[in-house]
């Protein structure tokens, strides 16, 4: 598991590698809090490209985030997520209020 963020043009891009469950969820909390605390960022897409499955916990990170960067207004965006990741989010009721696009570049486009 490995939670990555990188910066560009004022949003903050989170890259996820392997499964999002608990460790990798506080990691992404983390990250959100610490960069909105510097001011530095309240848009953030996350990257889902190579990461198979989200857990509840991971859920819960993904709108605890989204409620976070809705205070700031900011916003956060879905990139890439699977078919697996997509029937989670159909499963849970969680696809109308997760902003999902298909790749990182639609996901960022309209951002800055």
């Amino acid at each position: 598991m490995s939670v990555r963020c990188q910066e560009y043009n004022s949003v903050g891009v989170i890259s996820i590698e392997g499964d999002l469950n608990e460790e990798a969820a506080d990691e992404l909390r983390k990250i959100v809090s610490e960069r909105m605390a510097q001011r530095a960022v309240a848009r953030f897409v996350i990257d889902l490209e190579k990461c198979p499955f989200i857990d509840s916990q991971g859920l819960e990170a993904l709108l605890r985030v989204k409620s976070l960067c809705e205070e700031s207004l900011g916003s956060l965006r879905l990139a890439a997520p699977d078919d697996n990741i997509r029937k989670i989010l159909e499963i849970t009721r969680l696809e109308a209020r997760l902003e999902t696009h298909a790749d990182l570049p639609s996901a960022l486009k309209n951002l800055r």
